[in-house]
C-alpha cells in the first residue's frame, strides 16, 4: 500500500467549499455554536486556532489535530489540555499512512488526545469526519471566513470517504 496519498488537482477546487455549516467569526461565540459544541458526544478540532477557540468557549476538544502553524506562520501550539500525544508527519497537500493511523489512535484511546502534525493538518479534516463516531462534531477553520462544523452522520461520513477514495485512500471506517 502507498504510504503517501497526494491531493489530485481536480479535488483541490472542490475542497475549497466547506464540508459543513460555516459559522462566521461573529457567530462562533453565539448560542447555536456553543450549544452544538456542548451537546456533541465528541468534539474533534482540526487546526490550531479552532482548537484554541473551542477551549476558550469551555469545551476542551476530545481530539485535537494541530501543527503549530497558523496562516503559514509558526505559532505556539494551543495551550489546551491533552492526556495523550500522537506525533505524525504529513507534508502539505497529502495524507500519509502515519496521519491516518495517528487519527485512528487518537480517536480510539484515552481522551483528550492531541495529534501533533509535522507538516500540514488541513486535509486531515476529511479523515476526522470519515473516522469519527456518529454524532461527533468536527470543527475546522475556514481562513478569512470562520469555523466549519460537520456533524458526523451517515451522509457526511460517506461523502468524506468518497473524497478520500479519490485520493486513493480506501477502507476508512
Amino acid at each position: 500500500m502507498r504510504r503517501v496519498f497526494r491531493l489530485p488537482e481536480g479535488l483541490r477546487s472542490r475542497l475549497a467549499e466547506p464540508l459543513g455549516r460555516v459559522y462566521t467569526a461573529e457567530e462562533v461565540g453565539g448560542e447555536e455554536f456553543r450549544s452544538l459544541a456542548a451537546s456533541a458526544s465528541m468534539v474533534i478540532t482540526v487546526g490550531d486556532r479552532v482548537t484554541d477557540t473551542l477551549e476558550s468557549l469551555g469545551r476542551t476538544p476530545d481530539v485535537q489535530v494541530v501543527d503549530g502553524v497558523e496562516r503559514r506562520s509558526r505559532r505556539i501550539p494551543p495551550r489546551v489540555p491533552f492526556a495523550r500525544l500522537v506525533r505524525v508527519k504529513n507534508p502539505a497537500g497529502t495524507l500519509t499512512l502515519g496521519a491516518i493511523e495517528g487519527v485512528r489512535k487518537a480517536l480510539g484511546g484515552k481522551k483528550p488526545a492531541r495529534v501533533m502534525v509535522e507538516g500540514e493538518e488541513d486535509l486531515m479534516a476529511m479523515l476526522a469526519v470519515a473516522m469519527a463516531p456518529v454524532s461527533a462534531v468536527v470543527f475546522y477553520g475556514q481562513p478569512g471566513v470562520g469555523v466549519v462544523a460537520v456533524r458526523a452522520n451517515a451522509l457526511s461520513k460517506s461523502r468524506n470517504r468518497a473524497l478520500l477514495a479519490e485520493m486513493g485512500i480506501k477502507g476508512i471506517q
